[in-house]
C-alpha cells in the first residue's frame, strides 16, 4: 500500500489534483470540468485473480429509477465506444469503472484514465439524471 500511497501522493503534485484518502485506503477526486459540473471518482488498489495488484477506477453515474430496457440497451451500447473502461450495475447505481495494472502504470497513464472515466461518468449523469449529482 506504501507504494500506492506514494504513486498517489506524485501525480497529485504532478498533476496539481488534490486526493483525499478514507479510512479503508481508498482515495477520492473530484474532477471539475469545462462546463462548470464535476464528478467524484474514486481510486482504490485491489488484487486481481492472479494476485497482481491492480488499481481500480470507479465513478457513480445515478441510482436507476427506472427499469426499461431500451434504457439498458442505450447504456450496453456505450459500452462499445468507451476507450477506458465499462458501464456496469452495482446493486441499482450506474457506475462507469475501470481498472489498470499497477505494474504498467505510470502517472501519464493513470491521470488518462481518471479523467476519462470522470468524464464518461459526467457525460453519462447528464443524459441520466440530467442535472449535476457529483
Amino acid at each position: 500500500m506504501e507504494i500506492f500511497d506514494g504513486f498517489i501522493s506524485a501525480v497529485a503534485a504532478e498533476f496539481k489534483i488534490p486526493f483525499n484518502k478514507g479510512k479503508n485506503g481508498t482515495y477520492t477526486a473530484t474532477l471539475e470540468f469545462d462546463n462548470g459540473r464535476s464528478q467524484d471518482i474514486m481510486i482504490s488498489l485491489k488484487k486481481d485473480e492472479a494476485g497482481d495488484r491492480v488499481i481500480n477506477y470507479r465513478s457513480v453515474v445515478a441510482t436507476l429509477k427506472q427499469d426499461t430496457w431500451e434504457f439498458y440497451k442505450y447504456c450496453l451500447g456505450q459500452n462499445t465506444v468507451f476507450d477506458y473502461g465499462a458501464l456496469a450495475l452495482d446493486g441499482n447505481t450506474l457506475i462507469v469503472s475501470d481498472t489498470v495494472l499497477l505494474e504498467d502504470c505510470d502517472p501519464r497513464r493513470f491521470i488518462k484514465s481518471l479523467i476519462y472515466i470522470a468524464a464518461k461518468a459526467d457525460e453519462m449523469e447528464e443524459v441520466v439524471a440530467r442535472e449535476d449529482s457529483n
